[in-house]
């Protein structure tokens, strides 16, 4: 029924509600936005390994998996060892480290009103040609299941006559996730080495 916006959603709900007898004042068309959040869940997860190697900001981890991986690590990054914040030019091979990931995922719903005013300029139901208030006309193609209101009634497009006054309102909602995570180090320096005598 509304032109596409830039972005594409789906369709819930519309009303529109019919009058012969109020004076359009509003403006041609309004958006309004306004997300809700649900209820978030939390997962943790976590990674073991032992550094092997070292170099700059780059090291070698064997993981508790047999996995060898190569990680650059920022210098912003810290890890707490053996109870000591340390940076990755800090660290040492043999260092064991525990990586506690926690992942937070929260249902968004976006959803975005749409309101409309003007006069019917013609209609062939189900399309509707609305002279909006800044004196341009547009068309818009009513969905099945969308419900109207003529001076109060219930109606349907088919009875929408040329000079009536309408108001409409549309509202998309659409499902989408946010996901955030938070990484923690930990870990144990390596035992010294005893000398041999």
């Amino acid at each position: 029924m509304y032109p596409t916006t830039r972005r594409t959603l789906r369709r819930l709900g519309m009303i529109l509600t019919v009058s012969a007898c109020v004076t359009v004042t509003a403006a041609a068309q309004t958006n309004t936005s306004q997300q809700v959040d649900g209820k978030a869940t939390t997962t943790t997860t976590k990674q073991h390994g032992t550094v092997t190697y070292v170099e700059g900001n780059t090291i070698v981890m064997k993981m508790s998996t047999g996995q060898v991986r190569t990680i650059t690590v920022p210098d912003s990054r810290t890890a707490l060892v053996d109870g000591k914040e340390i940076n990755v030019h800090d660290l040492k091979p043999g260092t064991t480290l525990t990586a506690t990931i926690t992942t937070t995922t929260t249902p968004v719903l976006d959803r975005t009103v749409t309101n409309l005013s003007g006069t019917v300029w013609y209609v062939a139901a189900p399309s509707v040609i609305i002279t909006l208030a800044d004196g341009t006309n547009k068309m818009y193609k009513s969905l099945p299941g969308y419900k109207f209101n003529v001076n109060g009634m219930p109606a349907t497009v088919f009875q929408l006559r040329k000079g009536m006054k309408i108001s409409a309102e549309k509202v998309v909602e659409q499902p989408t996730t946010e996901i955030s995570t938070n990484t923690t180090v930990t870990g144990h320096a390596p035992s010294p080495k005893v000398a041999q005598r």
